[in-house]
């Protein structure tokens, strides 16, 4: 530095009081600093909106995932209750099946009865003679 500066700037100095060149030695110093503060409470700032907005999504999830999860009880239950009345109609198939099967025998069991007739004496046909032959 040239003489008559560091002079000049010695003078200046002098001139002013203690508090003075505290506040001008600390706004040198931190106005690097201050950039970079500056920085870091804004990336504090955008931390906490960002942990603040990860808690509500964690929570938003936990009470869709809770939804979901009941739902599908909902449509397990509804399955387990639908497989119950395929088994009961299964069992009412069978059933009526052994039912129609059993009507079916007796019904031919009386269409014998009465086409041979052996039931009533004057009414009796010969044997070898039937009126299926010739339509009922």
């Amino acid at each position: 530095m040239d003489q008559s500066l560091a002079a000049t700037l010695l003078k200046i100095l002098s001139a002013m009081d203690a508090g003075t060149i505290a506040f001008v030695a600390g706004l040198v110093t931190l106005t690097p600093m201050g950039l970079v503060l500056l920085i870091v409470v804004f990336w504090q700032v955008e931390d906490r909106r960002r942990r603040t907005d990860l808690a509500r999504y964690r929570q938003d999830m936990d009470n869709l995932l809770k939804t979901y999860g009941d739902d599908l009880r909902l449509v397990t239950a509804y399955y387990k209750d639908n497989v119950k009345l395929v088994e009961g109609y299964q069992s009412l198939a069978a059933s009526l099946h052994d039912q129609v099967v059993l009507n079916t025998q007796v019904m031919q069991r009386m269409v014998d009865a009465i086409c041979t007739n052996q039931f009533c004496p004057s009414g009796r046909i010969a044997k070898g003679e039937s009126p299926l032959r010739s339509g009922i």
